[in-house]
């Protein structure tokens, strides 16, 4: 078919035509019979004029009644009635509580470790050799304050760290030395 096209020449000529010509050309021509040879559609389909003038062939059929209904046929009940209920607002609902629904209570905290006497001394060196440094260096106290200040508070941290130890007895992991970090 796209064969025939081609030879008529209307495509071969289409492709120098705008839109707005090709489109007056179809308007034109719409009215005018089709070639038998260039119909695209089945002669079922074909309608003559004396099909188009009577559409009698359209109109609506009757339906056959029975002339007296059946003595068996239920009767049509109306439907019962349901009272309507109010319309709720899904913002405004809230679930109701459930009492056995458990919920984390967390244990008491274990009371701190008492501190050993190396340690309260670690931790007095430390405050001390911070006040005495910056006093030093706000020119409140003479010369050796700044030193001895950041002599004291070097050694506190020092003490500190040197006196950590790990007392987690719940550590199960003691043989592994990443701690259990595996990458």
């Amino acid at each position: 078919m796209a064969e025939e096209r081609d030879a008529s020449g209307t495509d071969g000529s289409e492709a120098g035509r705008s839109d707005d010509e090709l489109f007056a050309e179809l308007v034109a021509g719409f009215d005018e019979p089709v070639a038998e040879e260039e119909r695209s559609w089945p002669e079922s389909e074909d309608l003559s004029e004396s099909d188009l003038n009577d559409l009698s062939g359209f109109t609506p059929q009757s339906r056959p009644r029975p002339v007296n209904p059946p003595v068996n046929r239920p009767a049509i009940r109306p439907l019962p009635m349901v009272p309507a209920v109010p319309p709720v607002d899904p913002r405004s609902w809230t679930p109701a509580e459930d009492p056995d629904e458990d919920h984390y209570v967390p244990p008491d905290p274990r009371d701190l470790p008492k501190a050993e006497t190396p340690t309260r001394m670690a931790l007095l060196s430390l405050i001390g050799g911070i006040v005495l440094a910056l006093l030093g260096g706000f020119g409140q106290l003479p010369g050796m304050a700044t030193f001895l200040g950041v002599a004291f508070a070097a050694g506190g941290v020092v003490t500190l760290v040197a006196r950590m130890k790990d007392t987690d007895d719940d550590d199960h992991d003691r043989d592994d030395p990443n701690h259990g970090a595996v990458v």
